[in-house]
């Protein structure tokens, strides 16, 4: 079980050294062999969790451009984030190199609730994406009133992409056992330790 060390903040600015996150398991390298060297940075402020996530995929797939929709099929970055781990409902934050996202939330696979996009996530997130030769990121910040109080907080970081065959990829932070690719398994998410910055 892999630990990440996420600093707190007495304000909106990102501490000196921000711990980075490597997605680098293949759980179902065997059938989906394609790798791609991906990152994930994380710190708590007052005004919620800031997100940093990174691929070398300079050639990003980047079909859907609506919220809620299937960016997964897209070359995608996740967190899979449970705040609270006494009552098990964890969020899920998928985006693509347009800067379209999913919001989930829930305790399983099955039933989860999304979060209304009418808003915009965009805005909502302050969602940021750029692309270049060496590849692609996309930074936001989750407000604290959505993940609400931390306790015992876990995560999982994922890269995916399915719409390409020649590059079709499920990886993760956290090692998951299982069949088949499913990033929806909390019991493999990592551990989160809270450190004042």
């Amino acid at each position: 079980m892999k630990k990440y060390v996420l600093y707190e903040t007495e304000s909106e600015k990102a501490p000196e050294h921000v711990p980075e996150a490597f997605i680098d398991c293949a759980p179902w390298k065997e059938t989906y062999p394609f790798f791609v060297a991906a990152k994930g940075q994380l710190f708590l402020s007052p005004g919620g969790l800031h997100v940093r996530l990174s691929a070398a995929e300079p050639d990003p797939v980047r079909e859907v451009t609506v919220d809620n929709g299937s960016v997964w099929e897209d070359s995608c970055l996740e967190l899979f984030i449970m705040p609270d781990s006494r009552n098990g409902i964890y969020y899920n934050f998928e985006c693509n190199a347009n800067g379209a996202m999913l919001v989930g939330k829930g305790t399983s696979r099955k039933g989860r609730e999304r979060l209304d996009p009418k808003e915009g996530f965009s805005s909502r997130f302050s969602i940021r994406t750029g692309i270049d030769d060496h590849g692609w990121s996309v930074s936001y910040v989750i407000p604290r009133e959505i993940l609400g109080d931390f306790f015992a907080p876990r995560m999982n970081l994922y890269k995916c992409l399915e719409k390409d065959p020649s590059r079709i990829h499920f990886l993760c932070w956290n090692d998951i056992e299982a069949e088949k690719p499913d990033f929806h398994r909390p019991e493999a998410f990592g551990e989160i330790e809270i450190v004042k910055a």
